[in-house]
């Protein structure tokens, strides 16, 4: 009787304490690739997520969320992870990665055309860029807030278009994104049609703080393209007395449009505030 009344407690105790006994020698993050029934896209969609060491040691803790567009390519997803997982060991606040797995950038990513000229270059189906965002508001922010302890707060990751339609997002919506970091973002599209949006976002009345880091390099044909709009941008920035929209660039020494993505680094360090 009194070898089973101390079993019992045993049993109690680990019901009871069992979440508390963390290995202290062993990393608890984790990254799964999960599947979410979309009605905007009328099938399912892949999210890759990664889940920080520090989520599983502070019960009571809610994260902030980082959003990376492009995640359908696993190499982009594990460097943002490894950069993240990094200088969250002693420079910023570790996030939950929510990477968002692109099917079609043309149609994802861009908003809808100006000028007929644009379809010489961006082919149908293209320019539903407002689908996307609804994907993200009404699918995506519900399975996380459903499932992870999140903040409402969220930072943003893309390269090119993916950039183009961070930018495109932020503008459109009070909620996505708070920090945007854009990797050579593509103004050039539609005639510039983000140089003019960029002249009206500044003349908005924001409820709160929006900041965009901006990353581009030189040399090969997409970085002298993006280049001269982004220029305008930035005059344009510059002119600005909206205190509610906070800026930063950097020109990096990277002659490869595929490489930009090395100024992540960079636009982390300017976040860890």
């Amino acid at each position: 009787m009194k070898n089973l009344l101390i079993i019992g407690i045993l049993l109690f105790s680990t019901s009871i304490f069992g979440q508390e006994e963390l290995d202290p020698d062993k990393y608890y993050a984790e990254s799964k690739t999960v599947f979410i029934e979309s009605k905007v896209y009328q099938k399912q969609r892949e999210l890759q997520i990664f889940i920080p060491d520090e989520y599983v040691w502070k019960k009571e803790k809610e994260f902030k969320v980082l959003y990376l567009f492009d995640a359908q390519n696993t190499r982009i997803f594990n460097y943002i992870s490894g950069n993240v997982q990094l200088l969250s060991m002693n420079t910023i606040e570790p996030v939950i990665i929510v990477g968002v797995v692109t099917e079609d950038r043309w149609d994802e990513f861009l908003p809808r055309n100006n000028h007929e000229e644009t379809l010489e270059r961006y082919e149908p189906p293209m320019g539903h860029a407002d689908k996307l965002i609804e994907h993200v508001q009404t699918e995506i922010e519900p399975y996380l807030k459903k499932n992870y302890r999140v903040q409402d707060y969220r930072l943003a990751i893309g390269h090119s278009l993916g950039a183009t339609f961070i930018t495109y997002a932020s503008m459109k919506t009070d909620n996505l994104f708070d920090y945007n970091i854009l990797l050579s973002p593509n103004y050039n599209y539609d005639k510039k049609q983000f140089v003019e949006r960029f002249k009206e976002f500044l003349k908005t009345d924001l409820t709160k703080n929006k900041e965009f880091y901006f990353v581009n390099g030189y040399g090969d044909k997409y970085e002298k393209e993006f280049d001269e709009p982004l220029q305008e941008v930035i005059k344009t920035l510059e002119s600005s007395d909206n205190e509610k929209i906070k800026w930063n660039y950097k020109k990096l020494d990277i002659d490869n449009h595929g490489l930009i993505w090395l100024g992540v680094y960079n636009g982390l360090l300017n976040w860890k505030k």
